[in-house]
């Protein structure tokens, strides 16, 4: 019995060591699998790391090279789908185009609302006319649902006309106030050597451009000498902008500092007129004028002479009551 007991003993002892023996390994293994899965991991992690880090690179070029494209784009115009480009206009052009037209945006709503109204109602007289067609039992008799449809569809292509009209009207207004706008940043030089924009002398003169070659210009500065002293009265202000580099026009003398002014950037002045030209279909070799009100707005433009002694009739003094009221600078009036 000893002997079983110390034999049982000993058997036990040497398997709970081989247990233990083999937990160890097994622990071992198991430590050395997690810390091999550990550096796979990290270096999976690593790679993608690495993936991501080219692939948000390269998306961040691309998005920069999108907000370049687009700042570009939005520095020349929106696109319109088309291929064509639409002007972009400041927030002075906006404000001066709702002040001339105040009750477009209204008369815009109005026509929109009632657009949308017509559209619903085509969309259930339509529904209406083909439950009939289908053979509804409660459909509405088809003479009346006909009635309603061609009403619908009327008012619809009215409204839709209407609206479409407005827009034509704002957005050539607006291309005429940018245009003004571009006008009255460009700069000349006065007789007395002060250097300042066109959209300084608002309030104060009515310029008067006069744009062609040497003889023309010419022409136009003999024919405003005739009448000078009534022009000055009436803030007159004679700016010629010559069309070749080689045109001599004789410069402004210090007494011309109310009368005559020198355009300064040139060829800034020159597209400005080559503009005016193309819009209004005058060959590049005519000379042409382009009188503005005291506001800044164009008034008068045209070929030819320059009406210089009409002038002198029509236009009031600068220091008289009538000014912007009437003769050249017309009747100022709002789209209503």
């Amino acid at each position: 019995r000893r002997m079983y007991a110390s034999t049982t003993r000993a058997m036990a002892v040497r398997a709970a060591r081989r247990g233990r023996e083999g937990h160890a390994r097994a622990c071992r293994g198991t430590t050395t699998t997690t810390r091999t899965t550990r550096r796979c991991a990290r270096a999976v992690a690593r790679r993608e790391d690495t993936a991501s880090g080219g692939l948000l690179a390269t998306g961040a070029s691309s998005f920069s090279a999108v907000a370049r494209a687009s700042m570009r784009s939005g520095d020349d115009g929106d696109d319109d789908g088309a291929g064509r480009s639409k002007p972009s206009y400041s927030n002075e052009t906006k404000l001066r185009s709702e002040a001339q037209a105040p009750f477009r945006v209204a008369r815009q709503f109005l026509y929109g609302a009632c657009g949308a109204s017509a559209t619903i109602g085509t969309g259930i007289a339509t529904i209406q006319l083909l439950t009939k067609l289908a053979g509804a039992p409660s459909a509405p008799p088809i003479e009346g649902t006909l009635e309603n449809l061609a009403i619908d569809v009327t008012a619809l292509a009215v409204f839709a006309f209407l609206y479409t009209r407005e827009e034509k009207a704002k957005e050539k207004q607006m291309a005429r106030i940018g245009r003004e706008e571009r006008l009255g940043r460009l700069r000349l030089e006065l007789a007395g050597g002060r250097s300042v924009r066109l959209e300084d002398l608002r309030g104060f003169s009515r310029a008067v451009i006069v744009s062609g070659d040497e003889e023309y210009l010419c022409d136009a500065i003999g024919d405003a000498e005739r009448v000078r002293e009534e022009l000055v009265k009436r803030g007159v202000l004679v700016i010629p902008v010559p069309t070749t580099a080689s045109a001599d026009v004789p410069p402004p003398a210090a007494e011309d500092r109310k009368f005559r002014a020198t355009p300064l950037r040139v060829n800034e002045w020159l597209e400005w007129v080559r503009e005016q030209k193309s819009m209004a279909k005058v060959g590049d070799d005519k000379g042409v004028y382009v009188g503005l009100r005291m506001d800044g707005r164009v008034r008068s433009s045209g070929t030819g002479r320059v009406p210089f002694e009409r002038f002198s009739v029509e236009l009031p003094p600068v220091d008289s009551w009538g000014g912007a009221l009437d003769g050249f600078d017309g009747r100022v009036g709002v789209d209503s």
